[in-house]
């Protein structure tokens, strides 16, 4: 690596240091490639470490802690009304935040990446000019675009108000609002109204979709939405948000749509609509990269872009905004940067909802199947059925195979109940194996685990296919 008077040369340049970005950064790195990260806030980790993932999991564990002690009354243990000492919560999270951020930085050390602090644009197809950083310029023969995404604008002319909150604002936790009104029908509008319900706020939810979590299938949402209504104040599904003013009790907030919520005044209110990919001061026209018409970067599946020299990765890349697909697609991208014959080509990508219950599927869903007039098999196991779901209290799970009816292979698998997150990884496994119903019907899982539920399931669709 040169350093000139004016341009730094670097045989890679990532742009990003969020779980895309330092994942190309570092796997390069192992491949014996010279990689420079520029990332605007000088550390790594990205919104998922720092405004995401991280704190968002880390507080809802606090709310999962409080509805376990909730549920213990119905074993016979009690205990006292919880009370949640918020500065104490904050300075957990930041500990959580701080030693993963310690463990990264130490990751990069041991990797020989540079990290370079600046706002970084592409001056042409070779050379990235560097806002406010230590260098000015850097000229690259290879570079990764892993910049991210940022919660959309509400809709609308809004007031500025600080009474009017991002997810990151509201995972920053200053305080819990007596009134909270949430916009939004993904993940992080549910799993943020779940927190601060368990906070001790009096959360109105107002989804704009029909149905809460969209890309799920409704019959997985069931149960959550059951539990949603118990505590929260109110759900309202297909309602739009017409006007929102700031008022001296508030925030005043009308209605349309299907229904209008009883509450108008708020004290806060938090907007999750979505996500926009960071791709717009980038000047990606320079560099011969081409968006899509939302602003995402085209790419095919070795991660490269337009340009053949820039490769991109994670939200900036389109759905599925998440952040194991960034690392997965990271990964990849250095591979073929390397001379490797990579590909992105997962049979299966999970999706998780950490709520309560959680919500997890991957592959191909019932609602997907449909649409795309795919013939296919539905096969359930309600947790009703499971020793260890009516030991725990927590019937209220489900599990659902969809499969080929003529091959019965496997073709998506999804969930809802206490510990979903973490046993789709299974059904992840069977999908990219190439499994077959019978493969899980087959396979013998401790007992009594809620993992039986999978092979109970599959054996429905299994000896029925069966003289």
């Amino acid at each position: 690596m040169v350093v000139g008077e004016f341009t730094q040369e670097a045989e890679l340049v990532v742009l990003g240091g969020g779980p895309g970005g330092y994942t190309a950064a570092f796997r390069a790195a192992e491949l014996g490639i010279e990689t420079v990260i520029v990332d605007p806030h000088g550390g790594l980790g990205g919104v998922c470490l720092h405004h995401g993932c991280i704190p968002s999991k880390t507080l809802l564990s606090i709310g999962e802690a409080i509805g376990l002690a909730e549920r213990a009354q119905r074993f016979g243990v009690q205990f006292s009304k919880p009370t949640v000492d918020l500065a104490k919560v904050r300075q957990w999270t930041q500990q959580t935040i701080e030693t993963l951020a310690a463990g990264l930085e130490g990751l990069r050390k041991k990797h020989g990446v540079e990290l370079i602090k600046g706002a970084a644009r592409f001056e042409d197809t070779r050379n990235i000019v560097v806002h406010d950083g230590q260098v000015s310029r850097l000229r690259f023969k290879r570079a990764v675009i892993a910049t991210g995404s940022s919660p959309l604008s509400p809709p609308g002319e809004w007031p500025r108000s600080p009474r009017v909150m991002d997810s990151a604002a509201a995972l920053a936790l200053e305080a819990v609002p007596r009134t909270l009104l949430v916009i939004g029908s993904d993940y992080i509008a549910v799993e943020l109204a779940s927190l601060y319900a368990a906070l001790g706020s009096e959360v109105t939810l107002a989804a704009p979709d029909g149905q809460l979590l969209p890309q799920a299938d409704a019959d997985l949402v069931r149960p959550l939405a059951r539990r949603l209504d118990t505590i929260l104040a109110e759900v309202c599904l297909g309602t739009t948000i017409t006007d929102l003013r700031e008022a001296a009790n508030g925030l005043e907030v009308r209605f349309g749509g299907v229904r209008a919520a009883k509450r108008n005044t708020f004290e806060r209110v938090l907007v999750a609509v979505g996500l926009r990919p960071n791709t717009d001061h980038l000047d990606l026209a320079k560099a011969q990269v081409q968006l899509d018409t939302h602003g995402f970067v085209q790419v095919d599946d070795q991660q490269r872009s337009s340009n053949p020299r820039i490769f991109a990765v994670g939200d900036v890349t389109g759905e599925p905004m998440l952040a194991d697909k960034a690392v997965h697609q990271a990964r990849v991208a250095a591979e073929v940067i390397a001379g490797w014959k990579s590909a992105y080509d997962p049979r299966a990508v999970p999706c998780v909802v950490f709520t309560d219950p959680q919500v997890a599927w991957c592959g191909l869903s019932e609602a997907q199947a449909k649409a795309a007039g795919i013939s296919y098999q539905v096969s359930t196991a309600p947790w009703a059925t499971s020793g260890r779901a009516v030991s725990m209290g927590r019937t209220d799970g489900r599990t659902k195979l969809i499969v080929d009816p003529d091959t019965k292979l496997l073709l998506g698998m999804g969930m809802v109940g206490a510990g979903a997150a973490e046993l789709i990884a299974q059904g992840v496994l069977a999908l990219e194996m190439g499994a077959e119903v019978g493969d899980l019907a087959s396979s013998i899982q401790p007992h009594p685990t809620l993992s039986e539920l999978i092979g109970e399931a599959a054996r429905q669709t299994d000896s029925a296919s069966k003289p």
